[in-house]
């Protein structure tokens, strides 16, 4: 049985992918596996899974040491299990930058894309071995991975591949885009019963930039006053976060899927500092304003390495 499963934190396409290359791997390539979670999901992603009547993966406790795996949407060990040297890693499939840090005793199949969305890149492995004959509610599982992670095609990470697989996809799984992509967001910017901490890190990743700890958590939302209503109380969760895990800094983006701009929290002078040199943007009562800012691949870490020292 070979495990797969994306990053902590899992947000759509971290949950979904692994689940249609799992359900890929078992039907069509007679190779038996099972999809995993590193973490609880996010509401979009809960959303997504009852829709097309999938069951949530198990959660992932622990590797032993004779298991095989695949992971998929990160590259970046400070997002996986910590014992991965003692686990056979078979494949890799992935949209981000090399992080450094993974080694394996033996050669890995590697499938990376300056794409924005993992989701694209398993579909493309399904054409080009000529398998596209797949049931609804997989197509419908990638497909809202791409609209997740591209924001309906609004992120500047997106590209023709990515449209083009989820026109392709819409297809098959039978949905419109425009009502998925609306009732996707609607469930991601739902905060009702959920704790300041809960939000911080329903999509949030470890980085070390320039030698520093930091942790990037974004809020993608139609909503983002309810998120800026609670600023009080998640600035405190971001400050219990940095006392628990060390970290040297912490930032929280409320990215506004509308317009398209962002609101980052900011808890500290230095990060203050820090935000205020990577954005140009003037901080006032522990915020700022960035226009067009939406992407923390492309946009948010980028500036962010720039600055941090």
């Amino acid at each position: 049985m070979i495990k797969i499963f994306g990053h902590k934190s899992p947000d759509t396409d971290s949950t979904c992918s692994p689940i249609v290359y799992a359900w890929y791997l078992s039907n069509k390539k007679n190779t038996e596996a099972e999809a995993l979670r590193l973490g609880n999901i996010n509401r979009e992603a809960e959303y997504v899974l009852k829709k097309f009547e999938i069951e949530t993966p198990k959660l992932l406790e622990k590797l032993e040491d004779d298991d095989k795996v695949i992971i998929i949407d990160t590259n970046n060990p400070k997002e996986l299990p910590g014992n991965l040297e003692a686990v056979e890693l078979i494949e890799l499939i992935d949209h981000h930058k090399l992080a450094g840090g993974l080694s394996t005793s033996t050669p890995v199949k590697v499938t990376m894309r300056p794409i924005a969305c993992s989701a694209t890149i398993i579909w493309g492995i399904m054409k080009s071995e000529g398998n596209t004959d797949i049931p609804t509610n997989m197509a419908g599982l990638l497909v809202s991975a791409i609209l997740s992670d591209t924001l309906k095609f609004t992120s500047p990470t997106t590209t023709e591949e990515d449209k083009q697989a989820a026109e392709e996809l819409a297809k098959i799984a039978g949905i419109e885009i425009d009502i998925h992509a609306k009732e996707m967001f609607e469930a991601k910017s739902d905060l009702n019963g959920m704790k300041p901490k809960d939000i911080l890190l329903s999509d949030s990743k470890i980085f070390e930039l320039n030698g520093k700890k930091v942790r990037v958590s974004v809020l993608e939302t139609t909503k983002p006053e309810n998120a800026i209503a609670m600023k009080g109380d998640l600035l405190k969760g971001i400050d219990e976060l940095k006392k628990e895990e060390s970290l040297d800094f912490m930032f929280f983006f409320v990215v506004d899927i509308l317009n398209s701009e962002a609101e980052v929290l900011i808890q500290s002078d230095s990060e203050k500092e820090i935000a205020e040199k990577a954005f140009d943007c003037k901080v006032e009562d522990n915020q700022a304003n960035l226009p067009g800012v939406v992407s923390r691949k492309k946009q948010i870490i980028p500036e962010l390495e720039r600055v941090v020292s």
